[in-house]
Parts: structure tokens; C-alpha cells; sequence
């Protein structure tokens, strides 16, 4: 472990399940400034191999601590939320996932930002996953915009309703950030094009690559922990990135 780990126990909210939550505080942690967020679903298998579903993790732990001793990201706070047996609801379109968005705004976020020295604004809020996690972190821009200023949806699995929604939908009314990427073998093909298209209807809306849309594809990586600590760097950079 780089940089220390604070417990907030387990966490319950109306219509989802309990779980444990945590909070990673860099190296040379201040209490006296303040610090933007990030929060990342599926938090078990972010900085611990021993407790990540398959035996490896996104050590984000370490590479947010390497970037932030090299000068390339500003120090930060990032809140992991473990998932649950209702996983694929939990981070779906569907009723549970609004109740775990509600969670999130309105009772993570808060405890976090009462306990913390955070960083003002929606803009220092930023919200993160793969897989099911990049949808629900996709949809904590579209349904709760006040509270998150940033998605990164990294493998994402975006349905075609989704994207037919977002079409049609008067989106975006808070200037956003997003960050997408996907691998290109196994389970990140057959997510290709719902990805696609949804990047076709965020250009639609305005999103220009390189200013409020970061996307990029790694026609190598696979659809697995392994793949997504290798490219979290980037991510971590766009928005957090120094310079």
C-alpha cells in the first residue's frame, strides 16, 4: 500500500445493499489544503490484490502516488465503494441503480466532504469505473450533474436505450468531462459499438475530443483488472493532469 487507507465502515442506503466504503489519502497528505475527489465503484479491487475478485488490482494506489511525486497530477482523495451480489442492477439502468446514484450524491459524497478537506465545486468531484461500473459512472453525469463534474468510463457498457436517451434528452445543461476508452479483444469488442455510438451522440452534443472528451483505444488489452491498472494513468491525468 503507497499512501494511507481510512475505513467508513459499512455503508447502508435505501433499495441497494450495505457496503464497505473507504477513503486513499496520498502521500503527504495536508489537512490544511484541499483536495479534489475521485469516486471509484468496485473499490475491493482497486488497491489490493488480496481482496480484487480474480487475484489483481488497479493499484491505484500507486499510480496516483507516482504521478502526483512526478509532478503530473495534483494530489487527490479517492473514495473506493465496494459492489455487492446486485452488482449488474446496482450499476444499470434500472431502479437500483438510481438508488445507488442517490447513495453516492447524496450520502457517500456528503460523509466524504464533512470529513475531509475537499476541494469546492462540482468540478473537483469526479466519478469512475469499468465495465457496468463505466455505465453507472456515465449516468452519475446524466442524472446527477450537480453533484459530478467528471466520468471516467473505462471499458464501458453502454446499451443502445441508453444511448437513444441520452439522444434525445436536453444534455448537457453543466459543462462536463468525460473520459472513455476500450481494449479491442475478448468482451471489449462485443462493447465496441455501443461505445460507438455513444460517442456519436456525445459529439452531437458538443463533446470535442481533446477538450471535454478524452477517449482512447487499446486494440491489445483485454477486458480485466490487468488491462485497466495499465492505462489508469490516464484518466488520473485528464482530470487531474498538472499543466
Amino acid at each position: 500500500m503507497v499512501g494511507d487507507l481510512d475505513e467508513l465502515g459499512v455503508l447502508a442506503a435505501p433499495g441497494i445493499l450495505p457496503r464497505r466504503a473507504f477513503v486513499w489519502r496520498p502521500p503527504g497528505y495536508d489537512p490544511a489544503l484541499t483536495y479534489p475527489v475521485l469516486y471509484m465503484h468496485d473499490g475491493h479491487n482497486l488497491v489490493d490484490p488480496a481482496t480484487s475478485s480474480y487475484g489483481a488490482d488497479w493499484q491505484v494506489d500507486e499510480v496516483a502516488a507516482a504521478l502526483i511525486a512526478a509532478g503530473r497530477i495534483e494530489p487527490l482523495l479517492i473514495v473506493g465503494a465496494e459492489c455487492t451480489a446486485d452488482r449488474m442492477e446496482e450499476y444499470g439502468d434500472t431502479d437500483a441503480g438510481r438508488a445507488y446514484l442517490r447513495f453516492l450524491a447524496e450520502d457517500l459524497k456528503p460523509l466524504v466532504d464533512g470529513r475531509y478537506p475537499t476541494r469546492p465545486g462540482r468540478e473537483s468531484a469526479v466519478v469512475m469505473g469499468s465495465s457496468m461500473g463505466g455505465l453507472i459512472s456515465f449516468l452519475a453525469l446524466f442524472l446527477y450533474g450537480e453533484a459530478f463534474g467528471g466520468a471516467g468510463c473505462l471499458s464501458p457498457a453502454f446499451p443502445e436505450a441508453l444511448c437513444d436517451r441520452v439522444a434525445a434528452a436536453p444534455w448537457p445543461e453543466h459543462p462536463f468531462r468525460l473520459y472513455l476508452d476500450n481494449g479491442g479483444l475478448g468482451l471489449d469488442a462485443e462493447l465496441q459499438p455501443g461505445l460507438d455510438r455513444m460517442l456519436e451522440v456525445l459529439q452531437a452534443k458538443g463533446f470535442r475530443p481533446g477538450e471535454s472528451l478524452d477517449v482512447v483505444g487499446d486494440p491489445a488489452a483485454e477486458h480485466f483488472e490487468d488491462a485497466w491498472a495499465a492505462r489508469v494513468w490516464r484518466p488520473l491525468e485528464f482530470f487531474f493532469g498538472i499543466g
